[in-house]
Parts: structure tokens; C-alpha cells; sequence
């Protein structure tokens, strides 16, 4: 990465990202050559990556074996206008976010148990509140669906997280555009500001 201020290495920040993202890429190679960049929703287990699909199509044709992938996720934050940091000039204009690109393998999860396990770990995600059978290999109501349904893997190989909150910034800047986004008050804004504290402390632990 070209900005070592903006790199993030920790497994938190990872964890985190992950939680926050309801959806991923997942960029495959095609037979003829060229890379896919598929959108799904997934969930992360360590150093696995769990998303569902059809049991047919490209997509899962592309998926062989242990098939060399990227994934990337991307919590997007607030956009800030040009106009806050100076008049007349575009250039300033920025998007703050959080992201992970991700270099692995992909695999047909096809042992019951994982397949359970993966559906469990998206299903946690998407539906914190439960208010669901937990879903086991031998419970009797998901058996049709873990047949019929496709689980499948990435397992992490590395990773480079980035951060744009404008850490590198000087605290009364920072103090500046905190000020701005509590004025705008979008939702966004407000969890932008809480990631954006976490900058002006002296030192962030990695």
C-alpha cells in the first residue's frame, strides 16, 4: 500500500469490517481469461468467508476445487464536500471508508457439518436477533436445505485492510470535520464520527 497511515494489519479491524459489511466481492478468473466480480452477502468464521448460492450457473463452474480468489469488503462512511475544507477548490472532496482486500481460495463447502456451520454464521449476522431454530447438520427441518442449498468458502491466505478517517490529519482538522458532520446529522455522519474518535486518541493499538 502506497500510504502507510491508511494500513490497518489487526485482526479487530478485520472482525470488524466484516461484521459491518452485508455484502462482498468475490472476483474469480473466467475460463476465457478475464476476472468476475460477483456481489453476495456473507459472513466471516476466522479466517473464513461463508456465502450461499445456486448448486449451478458460472459462478459455481468458475468455483473448482480450491480456485484462486480476491474478496473485498467495503464499509463506505460519510462523503465530505469540498466546500467544508476550502471554497472554489473540488480537489479536497473524499469518501471516508474502511476496507479489506482479501487474496485466498474458494471452495464447495460439501461436509454437512460446515455447510450448517456457514448458514449458522450468515444467519447470526443478518438476524442478531435469532428468533431461529439454530441450524444443525442433524436438525430435521434444515436437512432438504443443506442438500439443495450450495455453501461455499474462502479461506483467507492474506489480507490489507485500509482506513481513511483522515488519521494522518492534525487533531484541530479533524475537530473540524467532526463539527461539520454533527451540523449535516445524517446517520451516516453520526457513525462516521464515533469511527472518527477513535483517531484522536494519542496512539490506536494494533
Amino acid at each position: 500500500m502506497r500510504r502507510d497511515d491508511f494500513l490497518r494489519t489487526d485482526d479487530a479491524f478485520f472482525e470488524k469490517v466484516a461484521r459491518l459489511c452485508p455484502v462482498g466481492y468475490l472476483g474469480l478468473i473466467t475460463a476465457d481469461g478475464f476476472p468476475r466480480s460477483v456481489a453476495l452477502n456473507f459472513a466471516a468464521s476466522g479466517n473464513k468467508l461463508y456465502f450461499h448460492g445456486a448448486l449451478a450457473g458460472e459462478k459455481f463452474d468458475l468455483i473448482d476445487g480450491q480456485s484462486p480468489a480476491g474478496f473485498t469488503m467495503a464499509r463506505e462512511l460519510s462523503y465530505i464536500p469540498s466546500n467544508w475544507i476550502g471554497p472554489q477548490y473540488a480537489c479536497p472532496a473524499t469518501q471516508l471508508f474502511m476496507s479489506v482486500e482479501i487474496k485466498g481460495r474458494c471452495s464447495e463447502v460439501t461436509v454437512p457439518e460446515e455447510k450448517a456451520l456457514g448458514l449458522q454464521v450468515l444467519m447470526e449476522k443478518f438476524q442478531p436477533a435469532g428468533s431461529f431454530k439454530p441450524i444443525m447438520a442433524d436438525e430435521k427441518i434444515y436437512l432438504k436445505a443443506l442438500r439443495q442449498t450450495g455453501v461455499f468458502r474462502v479461506d483467507v491466505e492474506s489480507w490489507t485492510g485500509k482506513e481513511r478517517l483522515y488519521q494522518e490529519k492534525p487533531l484541530d482538522f479533524k475537530q473540524k470535520i467532526i463539527g461539520k458532520l454533527q451540523e449535516r446529522g445524517l446517520p451516516i455522519d453520526l457513525e462516521t464520527i464515533l469511527e472518527m474518535k477513535d483517531t484522536l486518541l494519542p496512539e490506536r493499538a494494533e
